[in-house]
């Protein structure tokens, strides 16, 4: 279990902007958005967070904290 202080995403994306975060502990709103959780990684690189995620075993979340890049492609 990852120890890490729980925070909102609203302060998240201010601590690091344009960058990606890996979150433990996270939570959702009543819309099913991501609202909270505990940084245990961010940087500017997207291929950094997937190596970092592998590991841990625990439920992960991954957000970018900047505008969606074009070579992104998000799916629900």
């Amino acid at each position: 279990m990852v120890k890490s202080r729980v925070e909102s995403l609203i302060s998240i994306r201010k601590r690091f902007p344009k960058e990606w975060i890996l979150l433990a502990n996270y939570e959702f709103d009543k819309m099913n958005r991501l609202s909270k959780g505990a940084v245990i990684a961010h940087s500017k690189k997207r291929d950094t967070i997937y190596r970092e995620q592998m590991k841990y075993k625990e439920p992960l979340a991954i957000d970018y904290t900047g505008p969606i890049p074009k070579d992104l492609v998000v799916m629900f």
